[in-house]
């Protein structure tokens, strides 16, 4: 059953990589690279970083494309996925609330999480947004990143992008940052925040988003995962 699962995940990200082949011409098709994590901060602009390192290194992003995989395997919604996604419930809570809704638990949903980031792993040239990935990867190569920000350079970009009041701002914020804890230490006994985690932690508020790009190429290489030449073609 397992390997039938796995083998229904790569089906699935084969399907997708050929529907996004004319979108993205990758410099690097004709290598299998180790994939790249990217845990953050809400608000840190991890969601960018992934999406101009994606496209400068030709490697596919995972985000809430993840969720879909999973949501196919569990014949749920990913907007169901999504509330699984964030929060956390105990045992009890968790079999009540699979038996009435007849849909995943986070049992069921941490199993499928795994198995579809580590079918991710697998193919390689990657970058998997959030989602606990680097504590689910096994490849000693894969990168690790960690991006951080100041809380309230954070609060003040969300509250000027969604043009709401800065006190509604902070405790959006807030809640966002402790919602990715408890995911990661409920479902992997693990501290986001432990910087050991990660090969490499950045401030964005320290760095312009280009020289983000560059630190991650540059460290990206220095672990051996690809050669200089190749990164700066």
């Amino acid at each position: 059953m397992s390997k039938k699962i796995a083998q229904m995940i790569e089906e699935q990200l084969q399907f997708w990589k050929m529907q996004h082949s004319d979108k993205s011409e990758s410099k690097n098709k004709d290598q299998k690279l180790p994939v790249i994590t990217i845990s953050r901060e809400f608000g840190a602009k991890g969601a960018e970083l992934a999406t101009r390192l994606g496209k400068k290194m030709g490697f596919k992003v995972w985000d809430k494309e993840i969720l879909d995989v999973i949501s196919e395997r569990l014949d749920s919604s990913p907007e169901y996925l999504q509330v699984l996604d964030e929060n956390t419930r105990n045992i009890l809570e968790d079999t009540i609330f699979g038996f009435m809704n007849h849909k995943g638990t986070n049992l069921n949903y941490q199993i499928y999480l795994v198995k579809a980031i580590r079918a991710i792993e697998d193919q390689g040239n990657s970058i998997i947004v959030g989602r606990a990935a680097n504590f689910i990867c096994r490849n000693p190569n894969s990168m690790h990143i960690r991006i951080v920000c100041p809380l309230e350079e954070r609060v003040k970009r969300y509250a000027a992008v969604h043009e709401i009041p800065i006190k509604q701002s902070r405790v959006l914020v807030q809640q966002k940052d402790l919602e990715r804890e408890n995911f990661t230490l409920f479902n992997f006994n693990k501290e986001v925040e432990q910087a050991s985690h990660y090969d490499l932690v950045i401030n964005s508020a320290r760095f312009s988003m280009k020289e983000i790009v560059e630190l991650v190429e540059e460290a990206y290489s220095l672990k051996g995962c690809i050669s200089k030449t190749s990164a700066s073609n």
